[in-house]
Protein backbone atom coordinates (compact mmCIF):
# COMPACT_ATOMS: atom_id res chain seq x y z
CA UNK A 1 0.00 0.00 0.00
CA UNK A 2 1.44 3.67 -0.91
CA UNK A 3 1.71 6.58 1.40
CA UNK A 4 0.62 10.03 0.78
CA UNK A 5 -1.64 10.90 -1.78
CA UNK A 6 -1.06 11.24 -5.58
CA UNK A 7 -2.55 13.18 -8.11
CA UNK A 8 -5.30 10.38 -8.59
CA UNK A 9 -5.98 10.60 -5.05
CA UNK A 10 -5.89 14.65 -4.90
CA UNK A 11 -8.56 14.49 -7.79
CA UNK A 12 -10.91 11.80 -5.87
CA UNK A 13 -10.68 13.62 -2.63
CA UNK A 14 -12.14 17.13 -4.24
CA UNK A 15 -14.66 14.76 -6.05
CA UNK A 16 -15.55 13.96 -2.80
CA UNK A 17 -15.49 17.31 -1.23
CA UNK A 18 -17.33 19.16 -4.48
CA UNK A 19 -20.06 16.76 -4.30
CA UNK A 20 -20.68 17.25 -0.62
CA UNK A 21 -20.96 20.91 -1.16
CA UNK A 22 -23.32 20.61 -4.33
CA UNK A 23 -25.34 18.14 -2.11
CA UNK A 24 -25.79 20.65 1.07
CA UNK A 25 -26.59 23.75 -1.32
CA UNK A 26 -28.69 22.00 -3.46
CA UNK A 27 -30.67 20.71 -0.19
CA UNK A 28 -29.59 24.09 1.84
CA UNK A 29 -33.46 24.44 3.15
CA UNK A 30 -32.84 21.07 5.30
CA UNK A 31 -28.97 21.13 5.58
CA UNK A 32 -28.75 23.71 8.30
CA UNK A 33 -31.43 23.83 10.71
CA UNK A 34 -31.53 22.75 14.32
CA UNK A 35 -33.77 20.22 12.78
CA UNK A 36 -31.50 19.07 9.41
CA UNK A 37 -31.24 16.17 7.00
CA UNK A 38 -28.04 17.15 5.41
CA UNK A 39 -28.19 14.66 2.50
CA UNK A 40 -24.34 15.23 2.01
CA UNK A 41 -23.99 12.67 4.90
CA UNK A 42 -24.41 9.71 3.04
CA UNK A 43 -21.30 9.92 1.40
CA UNK A 44 -19.59 9.06 5.24
CA UNK A 45 -20.08 5.57 3.25
CA UNK A 46 -17.36 6.13 1.62
CA UNK A 47 -14.61 5.46 4.47
CA UNK A 48 -15.99 2.00 4.59
CA UNK A 49 -13.87 1.61 1.11
CA UNK A 50 -10.67 4.28 1.86
CA UNK A 51 -9.71 5.76 4.88
CA UNK A 52 -8.34 8.83 2.65
CA UNK A 53 -12.13 9.57 1.75
CA UNK A 54 -12.12 11.59 5.54
CA UNK A 55 -10.13 14.05 3.56
CA UNK A 56 -12.96 14.77 0.84
CA UNK A 57 -15.35 14.74 3.60
CA UNK A 58 -13.66 16.91 5.74
CA UNK A 59 -12.67 19.08 3.45
CA UNK A 60 -16.54 19.45 1.54
CA UNK A 61 -17.58 19.82 5.86
CA UNK A 62 -15.68 22.86 5.91
CA UNK A 63 -16.16 24.28 2.73
CA UNK A 64 -20.52 23.93 2.89
CA UNK A 65 -20.38 25.45 6.31
CA UNK A 66 -17.99 27.98 5.46
CA UNK A 67 -19.95 29.28 2.78
CA UNK A 68 -23.67 28.22 4.76
CA UNK A 69 -25.58 29.85 7.56
CA UNK A 70 -23.11 30.37 10.30
CA UNK A 71 -19.53 30.62 8.60
CA UNK A 72 -16.48 29.79 10.03
CA UNK A 73 -17.82 28.59 13.55
CA UNK A 74 -19.68 26.22 11.82
CA UNK A 75 -16.93 25.11 9.71
CA UNK A 76 -14.57 24.22 12.54
CA UNK A 77 -17.16 22.57 14.27
CA UNK A 78 -18.75 20.92 11.56
CA UNK A 79 -15.28 19.75 10.36
CA UNK A 80 -14.00 18.09 14.04
CA UNK A 81 -17.24 15.92 13.79
CA UNK A 82 -17.11 14.83 10.54
CA UNK A 83 -13.61 13.68 11.27
CA UNK A 84 -14.32 12.10 14.55
CA UNK A 85 -16.97 10.35 12.76
CA UNK A 86 -15.63 9.26 9.94
CA UNK A 87 -12.27 8.21 11.82
CA UNK A 88 -14.84 5.89 14.04
CA UNK A 89 -16.45 4.75 11.24
CA UNK A 90 -13.59 3.31 9.64
CA UNK A 91 -12.14 2.41 13.11
CA UNK A 92 -15.47 -0.18 12.82
CA UNK A 93 -16.07 -1.10 9.29
CA UNK A 94 -15.85 -4.69 10.94
CA UNK A 95 -19.13 -3.44 12.06
CA UNK A 96 -19.91 -0.76 9.66
CA UNK A 97 -24.13 -1.48 10.26
CA UNK A 98 -24.33 -1.09 13.91
CA UNK A 99 -21.39 1.86 13.54
CA UNK A 100 -23.17 3.54 10.74
CA UNK A 101 -26.34 3.92 12.63
CA UNK A 102 -24.81 4.97 15.86
CA UNK A 103 -21.74 7.25 15.41
CA UNK A 104 -22.89 10.03 12.73
CA UNK A 105 -26.56 10.74 15.28
CA UNK A 106 -24.00 10.44 18.09
CA UNK A 107 -20.82 12.52 17.09
CA UNK A 108 -22.53 15.37 15.38
CA UNK A 109 -26.03 15.70 17.89
CA UNK A 110 -23.01 16.60 20.46
CA UNK A 111 -20.97 18.47 18.73
CA UNK A 112 -23.26 20.59 16.80
CA UNK A 113 -25.68 20.66 19.58
CA UNK A 114 -22.97 21.88 21.72
CA UNK A 115 -21.65 24.77 19.08
CA UNK A 116 -25.55 25.81 19.37
CA UNK A 117 -25.59 26.09 23.08
CA UNK A 118 -22.67 27.41 22.84
CA UNK A 119 -22.42 30.12 20.83
CA UNK A 120 -26.43 31.18 21.30
CA UNK A 121 -26.10 30.71 24.98
CA UNK A 122 -29.19 27.89 24.73
CA UNK A 123 -27.90 25.46 27.09
CA UNK A 124 -30.78 24.94 28.78
CA UNK A 125 -32.16 23.04 25.72
CA UNK A 126 -28.91 21.73 24.76
CA UNK A 127 -30.57 17.62 24.69
CA UNK A 128 -33.45 19.05 22.49
CA UNK A 129 -31.14 20.39 20.04
CA UNK A 130 -29.05 16.76 20.50
CA UNK A 131 -32.44 14.71 19.97
CA UNK A 132 -33.05 16.73 16.95
CA UNK A 133 -29.48 17.14 15.09
CA UNK A 134 -29.05 13.16 16.28
CA UNK A 135 -32.47 11.83 14.77
CA UNK A 136 -32.01 13.86 11.36
CA UNK A 137 -28.34 12.43 10.85
CA UNK A 138 -29.97 8.68 11.81
CA UNK A 139 -32.46 9.06 9.07
CA UNK A 140 -30.27 10.20 6.36
CA UNK A 141 -27.73 7.61 7.09
CA UNK A 142 -30.40 4.95 7.62
CA UNK A 143 -32.65 5.57 4.85
CA UNK A 144 -29.93 6.82 2.23
CA UNK A 145 -26.63 6.10 3.34
CA UNK A 146 -27.00 2.69 4.17
CA UNK A 147 -29.05 1.69 0.44
CA UNK A 148 -25.79 3.43 -0.64
CA UNK A 149 -23.08 1.32 0.91
CA UNK A 150 -25.13 -1.67 0.07
CA UNK A 151 -25.31 0.01 -3.86
CA UNK A 152 -21.37 0.64 -4.14
CA UNK A 153 -20.67 -3.05 -2.65
CA UNK A 154 -22.21 -3.93 -5.61
CA UNK A 155 -20.46 -2.36 -8.02
CA UNK A 156 -16.85 -3.02 -9.54
CA UNK A 157 -16.83 -0.63 -11.63
CA UNK A 158 -17.11 2.60 -8.80
CA UNK A 159 -15.27 0.05 -6.36
CA UNK A 160 -12.20 0.47 -8.30
CA UNK A 161 -12.33 4.36 -8.10
CA UNK A 162 -13.27 4.76 -4.58
CA UNK A 163 -11.18 1.92 -3.25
Amino acid sequence: MKKGLDLRDIVIQMTIATIYVVLVFVFYFMSFEAIQFRVAEILLVLVFFNKKHTIGLVFGTFLANYFGAFGLIDALYGSLATLIVALLLHASKKYWLVALLIFPALINGLIISFQISFHFDTFQVFWINFLWIALGEFVVVTLLGMPLKFALDQNQLIQSYIT
